[in-house]
């Protein structure tokens, strides 16, 4: 007695059935992020002598130390080196006249971060934000908690497992296809909530082509596949932990990230100023990562022949790339 089975290059793509059966999380809440706006991070590529040059071709600008400046408008420019680059923390200043004006105080702070960027990127006929970075811009909010435990509670009631990072002084996490980060300089702070936010660019040296983002859902979800298939086209600096994947290929960072162990991974592609090619670059990934697929499946079938005596009586691979095989069940 023989059978015939028959595998399609795509047909294990789909991602376990085991995920739709657990209870489905609670939508984790960032209501903080409404009212608490404390600060907005932006890392850039200026070297330290570009700083001053830039706040010397503001208008209306006044130093206030080494590091810090103040516009009329109210915000305040606080320089720091974090992470190997120099980062602009912007604020309101709290007692400003101007401010108590203002409505909706987080907007106005957001408004005026994106335009002083912008203005520095005509100062310098360059892009200033650093888009190699993972924290161009981080918008950072006040936050009540003051136990790394407290935090850790949090996002286990909220069913967080994708949690990079946990210390007394930072927890980082992301969720929904997003990074967040509690962050504090000491034990004796409150956390604040650090959110990773997206801002469009434009390539200065490139034309003027913008540089975008892309995200969308896929139905890898094998983690040792998904490195296999980026290696093989050419993937630099793979980096991975249980929930993420991430590399660079032709000058497009890409980081695969599940919020749960069983789900199927979310792609962001960073750094994209050519669609044609980003979309040409996913095609060829998905039918490289279902050849891989089937790959594997075709060894694990075989083994399991092996292990139940069975013999295989011939096998053929088809035009479209199927594989049939004939298993003689003695």
């Amino acid at each position: 007695m023989s059978i015939v089975l028959k595998a399609f290059p795509m047909g294990f793509l789909i991602s376990p059935d085991a995920k739709n059966n657990k209870i489905s999380p609670k939508k984790y809440d960032l209501s903080l992020e409404k009212d608490n706006l404390k600060l907005v991070k932006v890392a850039t590529n200026l070297t330290p002598a570009q700083i001053p040059y830039l706040m010397a071709n503001l208008d209306e600008c006044t130093q206030i130390d080494a590091n810090t400046y103040k516009l009329d408008n109210g915000l305040n420019i606080h320089w720091e080196l974090y992470n190997g680059c120099y980062c602009a923390v912007l604020s309101m200043e709290e007692h400003s006249s101007i401010l108590n004006k203002i409505i909706d105080k987080a907007q106005t702070l957001v408004n005026y971060s994106e335009t002083l960027f912008n203005t520095f990127d005509v100062i310098l006929k360059k892009n200033t934000r650093d888009v190699g970075s993972e924290e161009i811009f981080y918008y950072c909010y006040n936050t009540p908690y003051k136990t790394k435990e407290e935090l850790l509670d949090l996002l286990k009631n909220n069913n967080i497992e994708n949690i990079s990072k946990q210390t007394e002084t930072e927890i980082r996490f992301r969720v929904n296809n997003k990074n967040y980060k509690y962050i504090r300089k000491d034990k004796k702070q409150n956390f604040y909530l650090e959110s990773e936010q997206k801002i469009p660019l434009v390539n200065i040296l490139s034309g003027q082509k913008p540089i975008t983002t892309k995200t969308q859902k896929t139905n890898y979800t094998y983690k040792e596949t998904l490195i296999k298939t980026l290696s093989e086209h050419g993937a630099t600096n793979i980096i991975s932990d249980e929930f993420n994947v991430t590399c660079e290929m032709f000058g497009m960072k890409l980081h695969y990230s599940k919020d749960f162990k069983n789900d199927a991974y979310n792609l962001e592609i960073m750094q994209i100023t050519d669609q044609s090619e980003c979309g040409q670059l996913l095609q060829d990934l998905d039918e490289e990562y279902g050849l891989n697929i089937q790959d594997l499946t075709y060894r694990k079938i075989l083994e399991r022949i092996k292990d139940k005596n069975m013999r295989l009586e011939s096998e053929e691979v088809n035009d479209d790339n199927s594989i049939v095989l004939t298993i003689d069940l003695g």
